[in-house]
């Protein structure tokens, strides 16, 4: 396949570092392995080292922000949207400044494997890209635990399309952590693929909907301890609530009216809204000024 022209000037200019680079460009992602669809936040550093207040902005030789991103093999990955655009940004003399984005929104990790990612710095008036030390990610795909469709109703966003929500399992270091993913396969959308929390090995998670085709997921995460969560049939965060259940396993009931109620737990305080220590998926309106759109 052929590469986009501005692909090819970054993979060629990305392996000129200089020794003293006047802007310094780090990358951090905190965690190294991730399913497939899921969230993976990049938080990149620039640092003004020429002496000099400046201004980042685009120019007809490249937008000043953006990310090297190759799979094995050195296939290059592209951006969603090539053609994206990013408002100037001014950093005073000695000045760092942080921004995060989620990769998986920019750039399409189609197929599972490592992945090497560089975020590059282009600056016009030196006419110079700046390139961070690369990281690596692996992307691979969890255990599937349980797989459902759904319609989405008539007075939902998406009315009469069909989604498939599927529970996974996946292991994270020492943790086993479940996942739910939201999807249209029909028109290649996935809603969310989110954490749900740390699973216990041999509890498998009660799931059904209610009627209005959200799901509820309650699982052990430890002794005698539930989280039950709520997930939109569009695939939004509803929610998560904690259960205590000292003496009989809580289960759910669906009532007359179509919703559903906990039998058999105590709640205790609400969980927060950062399932397994792991943000939420951003939005895009979430995302901090500046940063590309894909």
């Amino acid at each position: 396949m052929k590469l986009p022209r501005r692909l090819l000037v970054l993979a060629l200019l990305a392996l000129v570092a200089p020794a003293r680079a006047q802007i310094a460009v780090e990358i951090s992602i905190k965690q190294r392995l991730f399913i497939l669809h899921e969230p993976i936040l990049a938080t990149v550093s620039v640092t003004n080292q020429t002496g000099r207040d400046i201004i980042l902005a685009d120019s007809r030789q490249g937008q000043w922000f953006g990310f090297q991103i190759s799979s094995e093999g050195d296939h290059f990955v592209a951006p969603r949207d090539p053609d994206y655009h990013v408002p100037p940004l001014p950093l005073r003399a000695g000045e760092t400044l942080k921004r995060t984005v989620n990769l998986s929104e920019l750039y399409d990790f189609g197929d599972f494997g490592i992945y090497r990612i560089r975020a590059n710095i282009y600056f016009a008036a030196m006419d110079k890209y700046f390139s961070s030390k690369p990281t690596h990610v692996e992307i691979t795909e969890g255990r599937v635990m349980w797989r459902r469709n759904a319609g989405v109703p008539g007075n939902a966003k998406n009315a009469g399309q069909t989604h498939i929500f599927t529970i996974l399992a996946h292991q994270h270091g020492e943790q086993n952590l479940l996942y739910v993913r939201v999807e249209d396969q029909d028109r290649g959308t996935v809603f969310c693929t989110s954490p749900l929390g740390r699973i216990i090995d041999g509890a498998p998670p009660e799931i059904q909907f209610d009627s209005g085709n959200n799901l509820y997921v309650l699982h052990l995460i430890s002794q005698r301890s539930f989280v039950l969560t709520k997930i939109g049939v569009n695939g939004e965060y509803l929610g998560q609530s904690h259960y205590s259940a000292p003496k009989t396993r809580p289960s759910l009931r669906k009532l007359a009216d179509g919703t559903l109620q906990i039998i058999g737990g105590h709640r205790e305080e609400p969980v927060s809204t950062n399932p397994a220590d792991l943000p939420p998926p951003p939005k895009l309106s979430d995302r901090p000024p500046g940063l590309p759109r894909g």
